[in-house]
C-alpha cells in the first residue's frame, strides 16, 4: 500500500523538515524530481538513462544512488551502503533529510515501485505542502503514457458495470476492498469504456494514471484464465454488498441517490483525508482505538485511498477483520450521516489531545493545518 510506506517516513521526519527553509526545500524537491525523472526514463526502456545520469549529476549522494540501482543492489543493504560511503555522517538538517530521502527512494526503485509512489514518498520528507505540490509534476511526466491494446474477455461484468445494475458507491467500495492488484487484474480484461468509467468513479487524475499502468502490467503478466479468475472474484465481492438485503437495499440506495446526488461532497472527503494524513501517529492510533468498527467503516466511505491506507496501517491486525466485516455489511451513508461521522471523528481528535486526556502521557499541540481542517469539519451544517 502506498501510505504504509509514506506515512511512516512522513511522521518520522515531520519535525526535521519543519526546520528547512524554503530555499532548502526547493533544492531537495528538485533533486527528488531529477531522481524520479531518471527512474521514469529507465522504466520506459531507456537503458542509457542511469549511466548518463551518473556521469552528468553533480550531487554525490544522487550519483551514488544511481550507481546502487545500476548495480542491482539488494534493497535491504541500501542504508548500509550509504553509511559505508560516509554519506550519513552529517548533522546538517538539509543534508540529513536529503540522504534519508534518497535512501528510501533508492530502496523503492530497486523494489520496482511505481514512480508515483517513489516521488510522493520522497516528497513526504519535505512536508505535506511539498508532497501535495508534486501532483501536477507527476501528471506532466506520466501523461504521455498510452494504454496497451484493449483486451476483452467474455463475461457479464462489463454489462453489469455500464448498465447501472450496481451503484457508483457499491462499485467504488468493491474496488477499494479488492485492492490495486485484484482491481487491475479484473479490469485488464474489460473494454476501455469500462476502464474509463471505473476511473471516473474511483480515482482522481493521478490515481487514474497509476490504475492504467497497473492494468498494462496485468495484461503483460497474466494469462486469460488468471484474468477471468480475477473477474469472478471481483464479481463475488461486488455481489456480497447486496446479497444480505436483496433488492430492497439497492432500491433504497438508488432512492437516496436521487435526493443527495451520486457522489460524496468532495470537500469533505479532502478535509477528512488530509486530517488523517496530518495527524500524529499516537493521536491517530488513540482516536481509532476509541471508535467502533462500524464508525471506522463509515469514515472509510469519505476517504481518499492514501488516507484509507493509513487508517488500516494503524489499526491492529486483530481488529482489522472486524472493520472489514463492518465495511462489507454497511450501506452507503447519505451526506448528513457522513458529515456527522466526520464531526464525531473531529471531536475525538480534540478530546484525545486535550490537557485532561488520559490516552496520551502529555497533551500534544496540533499543527495549524490540522486545526484548520478540524474547524472546517466541525463548522459544517
Amino acid at each position: 500500500m502506498i501510505l504504509n510506506t509514506i506515512s511512516n517516513f512522513y511522521d518520522q521526519f515531520r519535525a526535521r523538515s519543519a526546520n528547512l527553509d524554503y530555499h532548502e526545500r526547493d533544492i531537495l524537491l528538485d533533486e527528488a524530481k531529477r531522481f524520479v525523472h531518471i527512474i521514469i526514463k529507465t522504466r520506459n526502456g531507456d537503458k542509457q538513462a542511469l549511466p548518463s545520469a551518473i556521469k552528468e549529476e553533480k550531487r554525490k549522494p544522487l550519483r551514488f544512488a544511481y550507481s546502487l540501482i545500476v548495480a542491482s543492489t539488494s534493497p535491504a543493504y541500501i542504508r548500509q551502503a550509504f553509511h559505508a560511503a560516509g554519506l550519513t555522517a552529517t548533522r546538517d538538517q538539509a543534508e540529513r533529510c536529503e540522504i534519508e530521502m534518497l535512501i528510501v527512494g533508492t530502496e523503492l526503485a530497486l523494489k520496482n515501485a511505481h514512480p508515483i509512489v517513489i516521488m510522493q514518498t520522497m516528497a513526504a520528507f519535505l512536508g505535506f505542502s511539498v508532497f501535495d505540490a508534486t501532483h501536477d509534476w507527476l501528471i506532466e511526466q506520466l501523461q504521455t503514457n498510452t494504454r496497451s491494446e484493449e483486451l476483452i474477455l467474455p463475461g457479464d461484468l462489463p454489462e453489469i458495470i455500464l448498465n447501472g445494475e450496481k451503484s457508483d458507491g457499491e462499485i467504488a467500495r468493491a474496488v477499494r476492498m479488492a485492492g490495486p492488484d485484484l482491481a487491475a487484474a479484473t479490469f485488464s480484461g474489460c473494454p476501455n469504456e469500462v476502464i474509463d468509467y471505473i476511473k471516473s468513479v474511483c480515482f482522481d487524475d493521478l490515481g487514474s494514471v497509476l490504475f492504467d499502468d497497473n492494468i498494462d502490467d496485468a495484461r503483460r503478466r497474466m494469462s486469460s484464465d488468471e484474468i477471468a479468475d480475477a473477474q469472478n472474484a471481483f464479481y463475488e465481492l461486488l455481489e456480497s454488498f447486496s446479497s444480505n438485503t436483496g433488492n430492497t437495499k439497492i432500491i433504497a440506495h438508488e432512492e437516496a441517490e436521487e435526493v443527495r446526488g451520486p457522489k460524496v461532497d468532495e470537500s469533505l472527503v479532502s478535509d477528512v483525508s488530509n486530517r488523517i494524513l496530518e495527524l500524529d501517529d499516537k493521536v491517530l492510533k488513540s482516536v481509532l482505538a476509541s471508535l467502533s468498527p462500524k464508525t471506522i467503516a463509515s469514515l472509510v466511505q469519505m476517504m481518499q485511498p492514501m488516507a484509507h491506507d493509513r487508517v488500516f496501517s494503524t489499526i491492529p491486525s486483530g481488529r482489522e477483520k472486524k472493520v472489514l466485516d463492518a465495511i462489507e455489511g454497511s450501506a452507503p451513508l447519505n451526506q448528513v450521516e457522513l458529515t456527522r461521522t466526520a464531526q464525531l471523528f473531529a471531536q475525538k481528535v480534540l478530546s484525545t489531545v486535550s490537557p485532561h486526556s488520559k490516552s496520551l502521557q502529555k497533551p500534544l499541540e496540533l499543527p495549524t493545518k490540522v486545526r484548520q481542517l478540524l474547524s472546517s469539519i466541525l463548522g459544517r451544517e
